[in-house]
């Protein structure tokens, strides 16, 4: 062990900017905790472009190699985190493109999660019936209005962190929200969803 590599304890407490200027003064480690810290987060925002975890997985270790090369030239104008979801939205659409992966879990897929992570109260089969209805009626959105109520409810993103990843603005995202919200309740009657008063 190096004699000036940071314990895994105290780095782990450490903020971004002080673990990047530990890797930039040649402490690789610090990098491994940036990794550790934000790899579940890139995939669970990954999940509403690439429903295969293989295919997640390069992207999130893409998104580390890329961001690793370029870590000199991140200048801190935002958080670390918006800068990796940027590198990973940029890198997930390129392989859309190419490949033309499913941008949405398919419902069978939806299904197989629920039959596996539910069991058989009545109460837990009321929520996965409400669950399934919500996600097909998210399939019916546009896909704007899809992409801004998975990564505002699923994502649990915020307004900011959604406009850094998107490209909208704060007042676009809010509009964005509330027409996407509107058309759900709308699609969700339609499908015969009472919401409970």
């Amino acid at each position: 062990m190096k004699p000036n590599a940071p314990s895994s304890t105290r780095s782990s407490i450490l903020n971004d900017e002080t673990l990047i200027s530990l890797v930039l003064a040649g402490q690789e480690h610090a990098y491994t905790i940036l990794v550790k810290r934000y790899e579940c987060r890139m995939h669970s925002v990954l999940k509403s472009y690439l429903p295969d975890y293989e295919a997640r997985q390069e992207v999130v270790q893409d998104t580390f190699i890329r961001a690793y090369r370029a870590l000199s030239r991140f200048r801190g104008d935002c958080k670390f985190s918006t800068w990796l979801i940027k590198i990973a939205r940029s890198q997930a659409l390129s392989r859309l493109r190419m490949r033309r992966y499913e941008t949405w879990d398919s419902i069978e897929a939806t299904l197989k999660l629920w039959e596996a992570d539910f069991y058989t109260s009545e109460v837990i089969l009321e929520k996965q019936e409400s669950n399934q209805l919500l996600r097909l009626a998210v399939e019916q959105l546009s896909p704007t209005d899809a992409l801004a109520i998975k990564l505002f409810y699923f994502c649990e993103l915020s307004l900011i962190e959604i406009g850094a990843l998107t490209g909208w603005t704060t007042n676009i995202t809010k509009a964005r929200l509330f027409r996407a919200r509107q058309r759900l309740h709308l699609q969700l009657l339609k499908e015969g969803f009472q919401a409970e008063c």
